[in-house]
């Protein structure tokens, strides 16, 4: 239906597009293999994820608790905000960061899909060079390239280059240097954009820019300090940027796909492993996140922190300092807390493997409440919603929890994903 729907809304463009008929031959890259890993660390860091179709149509399991599905404000104002979503003329840009269960972009995808339904689709949004880097990338966009980059891994330092606020940094091996970006990764899916968003560190002299079939693609060239901006004249569902650096290490983070439509865009922000201290760490953090010129920014992390030492004084420092660092650099944009679910611990004694409910998630979640109430920060509490005390289990045997029992199925995230649609809806139309 969603596809449909999509199709259905770009269909005077697409009349004068051409269906691809070839696609532009990417570099081949070896990716980790994630089911080789053993630790419960490399696990969170390289998580076995699997895609399966997507889907909004999600049935609700009844342990699900449909009474604890709902945003409490805590004393923040979402009037602003219900108020441009209410306008049809109106772009609401909304951030969401967080860990691996963002980083593979199933749920958020449906998020995203129904809030576009809702109020209009506005673009595709941040779209990174995740699997140049050698990590896993969401499937309803490519990133790709012809030429040669290094990368720098976020959960691992010291880095070499700068990295990016979106926890990403890749850089050219040369002067001469391409990316390929499309949101036609499927046969069923059509999602064009004719505005790209380069954010990248170094100077780059546009070359050329060409469509699937090899077209020239005009457009408009904007260039100031870290980003370059192309103004496409026709929309178009993948293009081929070719560019010259200026000799310098020219490092790039990622790219914004977004229309001249009015509607929602849905910036998604994942690294795996990823944690309230290590987004701290990311010195441009809060300034990148203002160049999504964000009205809704959703904070997804807390599970990792799971899984070290519990330290609820450390931890309520990090998130405060996150919390501090985003409102600073986004005055009138609303923050919304997500805490984590219930997940599980593996143990190995002897070469037998058993699991029991991690023990450190409910501390850090009522931590995570405290903080919103304090801070008065909008809060959505995925513990309760899952289903609480044991949910984990029963999202395990739902077929919802993958086998790790730390990472959802795709069934699993579009299920969180539907859900917090809900919440959202119910707390943006609320009169």
């Amino acid at each position: 239906m969603i596809a449909i729907l999509k199709t259905l809304r770009f269909l005077t463009v697409a009349a004068i597009l051409t269906v691809p008929a070839v696609r532009l031959q990417a570099q081949a890259l070896d990716l980790p293999d994630y089911g080789a890993f053993e630790t419960d660390d490399s696990l969170r860091i390289n998580p076995d994820i699997v895609y399966e179709a997507a889907g909004t149509d999600v049935p609700i399991p009844s342990f699900i608790n449909r009474s604890a599905n709902r945003i409490k404000l805590n004393g923040a104002d979402w009037s602003a905000l219900r108020a441009k979503t209410a306008s049809p003329d109106s772009t609401v840009s909304v951030v969401h960061i967080g860990d691996s269960h963002i980083q593979a972009e199933i749920g958020t995808s449906v998020t995203r899909d129904l809030l576009q339904l809702r109020f209009g689709n506005a673009g595709r949004g941040l779209v990174a060079p995740l699997r140049l880097s050698g990590t896993n990338q969401p499937h309803d966009y490519s990133f790709r390239s012809t030429r040669t980059w290094s990368a720098d891994k976020f959960m691992k330092g010291p880095w070499r280059n700068e990295m990016g606020f979106n926890g990403m940094s890749i850089t050219l091996q040369g002067r001469n240097g391409d990316v390929i970006l499309s949101t036609a990764e499927t046969d069923d899916q059509y999602n064009p954009f004719n505005h790209i968003t380069l954010y990248h560190t170094g100077a780059m002299t546009v070359a050329g820019i060409t469509d699937d079939m090899g077209i020239s693609c005009p457009a408009e060239i904007v260039t100031a300090p870290g980003v370059t901006e192309l103004l496409l004249f026709t929309p178009r569902a993948q293009v081929k940027v070719d560019f010259v650096t200026d000799g310098e290490p020219f490092t790039l983070f990622g790219a914004t796909l977004s229309t001249d439509r009015p509607g929602v865009i849905y910036h998604a922000i994942g690294n795996n492993g990823a944690t309230y201290s290590a987004y701290n760490r990311l010195p441009s953090v809060g300034t990148g996140v203002s160049s999504l010129h964000p009205d809704l920014i959703i904070i997804s992390l807390g599970a990792n922190e799971a899984f070290g030492k519990l330290d609820l004084a450390a931890f309520r420092a990090s998130v405060t300092k996150l919390i501090a660092t985003l409102r600073r650099e986004n005055p009138s944009a609303q923050l919304l807390i997500v805490t984590p679910m219930e997940c599980q611990r593996r143990r190995r004694v002897r070469r037998r493997t058993s699991y029991s409910v991690n023990a450190n998630i409910l501390p850090l979640r009522n931590e995570l409440l405290r903080i919103a109430e304090k801070e008065h920060v909008a809060v959505y509490d995925c513990y309760a919603v899952a289903g609480g005390a044991g949910a984990s289990s029963k999202w395990l045997s739902a077929a919802l929890y993958g086998k790790d029992r730390v990472h959802h199925t795709a069934s699993g995230y579009r299920l969180a994903g539907r859900l917090l649609y809900d919440a959202l809806i119910n707390q943006l139309e609320e009169k």
